[in-house]
């Protein structure tokens, strides 16, 4: 028999082998398939015994959600230095048998507050305060800064603070402020909250001088979803905010906001030069810019009233920021300020978030920073 007739004779059994070969075949991929379909079961989170430390299988324990600081908790914490080290001592250093206005004139003329009202406290403190109790002494020094404050902080348009659709016209802030007072970044801050009442924003970065701050800037406005206008590094500030605020008006843009260089207000060549661009966006707006707003650093104590006299001058300041309130300031020079300029203090940070920087509640920030028992914010404030 030759090989031939042999594998004809067996072909019978070499097919049967290549079915049972490709069937067992076709079985296993299968399985395979399927197991990978198949999630792996969830492994027992590890928890920890208390008794014996050791880490056994167990339920873990849930995460209970971060609860949201209120505003009027977030002024507190930022305010509690100026609290703790002046205002907050007054009463118990008035207060009793041996009562002396001395220690309180050196802690009033380090709380940064002018010479002048220092004067008008302690003679108040004179002629109300002796023989009162420590909480009334803290009473009459939060009553007394609230009559210089109260009849100028009355006189703020309240779109500063709130969107209103039914408005159909375009408002525009000019912001100014020396160089470290937060001024882009309280911009940033500004768009962010008004494009969140739904309000159409519109940022002109006029500082022109300094490529940093144009690109902090254009990052804020990035994040709040706000068109920004830029120009090359150098161009003419005031070319800027014309642009800006034709754009404005053209696109029907409920706010527009005016980023300027940082000013030294000492050089007066530099703060010509910031009144020529206010000038420059009445011709596209008559009554433009519609406020003013000049970004105060706290810290920087009774400089901050100097600051502020020589800007209202050269521009008519409408409202001030105060920024960094969390820091070692001593707030004396807010006083001084909003009683000397009759200027009012329109909001006012004391952190690095959005939710830091707040319109300004004269009642809330006085008690407060006193220690007094706090009032409820008022109602825009809530």
């Amino acid at each position: 028999m030759d090989l031939h007739e042999f594998a004809l004779e067996n072909l019978e059994i070499y097919v049967s082998g290549f079915v049972v070969i490709g069937g067992y075949l076709a079985y296993y991929f299968r399985q395979r398939k399927l197991k990978r379909q198949i999630p792996p079961p969830k492994a027992e989170p590890l928890v920890t015994d208390k008794k014996t430390g050791v880490e056994i299988p167990g339920k873990a324990p849930e995460v209970a959600p971060i609860a949201k600081v209120s505003w009027a908790q977030r002024l507190s914490t930022g305010l509690e230095k100026s609290r703790s080290e002046v205002w907050g001592k007054l009463g118990n250093l008035f207060s009793g048998p041996n009562a002396s206005l001395d220690d309180i004139e050196e802690i009033l003329y380090t709380a940064d507050m002018p010479t002048a009202l220092v004067q008008e406290l302690l003679e108040r403190l004179e002629k109300e305060g002796r023989g009162k109790s420590s909480d009334e002494i803290q009473n009459l020094v939060y009553q007394f800064m609230k009559e210089k404050m109260a009849p100028v902080q009355t006189h703020i348009n309240q779109d500063i603070f709130k969107f209103n659709p039914d408005q159909k016209k375009t408002r525009v802030f000019m912001i100014v402020g020396v160089n470290g007072a937060g001024k882009t970044t309280t911009i940033g801050k500004l768009a962010t909250k008004l494009k969140g009442q739904g309000a159409k924003v519109i940022v002109g970065a006029c500082d022109t001088f300094r490529a940093a701050a144009v690109d902090q800037l254009q990052v804020w406005c990035e994040r709040a979803g706000v068109e920004m206008v830029r120009a090359k590094d150098g161009a003419d500030p005031s070319g800027v905010a014309f642009d800006t605020v034709a754009k404005a008006q053209r696109e029907n843009y409920d706010y527009c906001l005016i980023d300027t260089a940082g000013r030294l207000h000492t050089n007066q060549n530099l703060m010509d030069e910031l009144a020529k661009t206010k000038r420059v966006m009445a011709k596209n707006i008559p009554d433009a810019p519609h406020e003013v707003l000049l970004v105060l650093d706290a810290i920087t104590g009774q400089n901050a009233l100097k600051q502020a006299q020589e800007f209202n001058k050269a521009l008519q300041l409408t409202g001030i920021i105060f920024t960094k309130c969390d820091g070692s300031a001593k707030a004396g020079s807010a006083v001084g300020i909003v009683d000397q300029l009759k200027v009012p203090i329109t909001y006012i940070g004391v952190g690095e978030t959005v939710e830091d920087l707040h319109l300004f509640d004269l009642e809330l920030y006085l008690k407060t920073l006193v220690g007094i028992e706090q009032g409820k914010p008022s109602n825009l404030q809530q």
